[in-house]
């Protein structure tokens, strides 16, 4: 694993981890750690019309026909995750890992940047990852001190 050397702050540990894809990724995460939020997920990479089904409310409704710029956020278990993870190696990431589901409503978008780390770890987050783009570098956080150290054998 070509990354650098662990920087400690003061409520996480970060490390950069190059030429990933998120199945390289996924040994950050902590299998007990029961939950996984994916924010912006975009199924397609490119801007253009594919087919898909897509729902169209809540109640059930699906949509089957063309659509383009799909993204959407998504919280599942861990374990399922991990049995997906190599699905997610064309594409870019942002993973939240948490020992609970994140609430409703919560939108990182709307927390500032220098408080995004204490809102998560209030609720519960143990790992964040982010991943531009597939063989891109990659920034693996972990609110967990020394967990960074115990992956890459440092």
């Amino acid at each position: 694993m070509n990354c650098t050397e662990i920087e400690s702050r003061t409520d996480c540990e970060i490390v950069y981890i190059h030429g990933a894809v998120v199945s390289d990724l996924a040994k950050f995460l902590v299998p007990s750690v029961p939950w996984v939020w994916i924010l912006g997920h975009r199924p397609n990479r490119y801007m253009q019309w594919w087919d898909a089904t897509v729902p169209l409310n809540a109640k059930g409704t699906d949509f089957v026909g063309s659509v383009r710029g799909l993204c959407l956020d998504l919280q599942l278990p861990t374990a399922d995750f991990l049995s997906l993870a190599a699905d997610f190696d064309d594409h870019g990431l942002v993973l939240i890992q948490s020992n609970c589901r994140m609430p409703d409503t919560l939108s990182l978008d709307l927390v500032p940047e220098s408080q995004q780390n204490g809102v998560l770890i209030q609720n519960g987050a143990t790992l964040k990852m982010y991943l531009p783009h597939a063989i891109e570098t990659a920034q693996v956080q972990s609110f967990t001190k020394g967990h960074l150290a115990t992956i890459i054998g440092t």
